[in-house]
């Protein structure tokens, strides 16, 4: 484990510890913020489709959250461009704690994969880290590897042959993906997808021989035998795939990455309003429904407060720029 996943896990440790101390929330519990914010109805901007797992986990905590606030949530699915199509939106938004993003890991590569476009994840502040979901190596049946080395050596021998689904260029799943290209010297074909949804079906066809993919989505598959789990990129075993090792027990032990998802909001949100929001979506995350939607994608809570969650976010930044200039990584 190098520092940068050191330091991520010291952040989920650390703020996991209190999250049975605060009281669940009853119906329009919860009072007015600053100056009798919100007003008004908050947008949060979820920069994927409907169905997938940034949106699973977004509605997780949104849904039950929306009931206890004076004011609801909407949820705004705004896909495409990898996702720089909502990020986007959320940028040129009002700074009035209305608008917030889905925050996850796209955020943090926009500024190293196109250096002409004025989106910078300095330019967003973290208002809440909610979960880091895992994800899992996976295979179609039909390919004659039944470990993640005995893959890597069977690509290394086809160079090319092989096509590898990407969700989203710049996303945690695909850098994690070319994380292991670079390693282990293997390629692979990259079929772009909108979303790791849309990937799913040619997965269970076969048109699709290779992908790493958030596991709460793809278990069907796994389940039903159409695909083998080779390894999940999680620094545990799940509670879903107990049999399956993690990326440090298959072999790898740097390639660990953490998809994580949170809420965040422009930059020059007010202070107050960000900490009234965080401590909103603290307590949503105490919640026993919450929770219990959460562990059914073998979420771990992260619960990480403001600061830390602007900290992770600038952390990201910093580590995926030089993997994606190191790979000549382009839209």
């Amino acid at each position: 484990m190098d520092r940068r996943q050191f330091n991520l896990h010291a952040l989920l440790a650390g703020a996991s510890a209190g999250l049975g101390l605060v009281p669940g929330l009853a119906r329009a519990s919860v009072a007015p913020g600053p100056g009798g914010y919100p007003e008004r109805p908050l947008r949060v901007v979820v920069p994927y489709p409907a169905g997938g797992v940034v949106d699973v986990v977004l509605r997780a905590v949104c849904d039950p959250l929306s009931n206890a606030l004076p004011q609801r949530i909407v949820v705004d699915n705004r896909p495409g461009a990898d996702g720089r199509i909502g990020i986007n939106a959320v940028s040129k938004a009002a700074a009035d704690g209305y608008t917030l993003l889905a925050a996850s890991p796209i955020l943090t590569t926009a500024e190293h994969l196109m250096p002409d476009s004025q989106l910078r994840s300095r330019d967003f502040v973290g208002i809440c880290g909610i979960a880091a979901a895992p994800t899992v190596f996976v295979v179609h049946d039909t390919v004659p590897a039944r470990t993640l080395k005995e893959f890597v050596a069977l690509a290394g021998a086809r160079p090319g042959e092989f096509n590898a689904a990407n969700p989203g260029t710049g996303s945690s799943i695909h850098l994690a993906q070319e994380l292991l290209f670079e390693r282990t010297g293997i390629r692979l074909t990259n079929v772009s997808y909108k979303g790791q949804p849309p990937a799913l079906l040619d997965l269970g066809s076969g048109l699709l021989q290779f992908a790493l993919i958030s596991q709460s989505l793809v278990l069907p598959l796994i389940q039903a035998g159409k695909v083998r789990a080779l390894a999940v990129n999680a620094a545990a075993r799940t509670r879903s795939l107990p049999e399956v090792p993690t990326i440090a027990q298959a072999g790898y032990p740097d390639l660990l990455v953490q998809s994580w998802y949170g809420i965040g909001a422009p930059a020059k949100t007010p202070a107050p309003v960000v900490e009234w929001l965080n401590q909103q979506f603290q307590r949503a995350l105490a919640m026993p429904e919450v929770r219990a939607r959460l562990a059914a994608t073998d979420a771990e809570i992260m619960a990480l407060d403001a600061a830390r969650f602007t900290e992770l976010i600038a952390e990201e930044t910093r580590r995926w720029g030089a993997l994606i200039h190191k790979r000549g990584i382009r839209l």
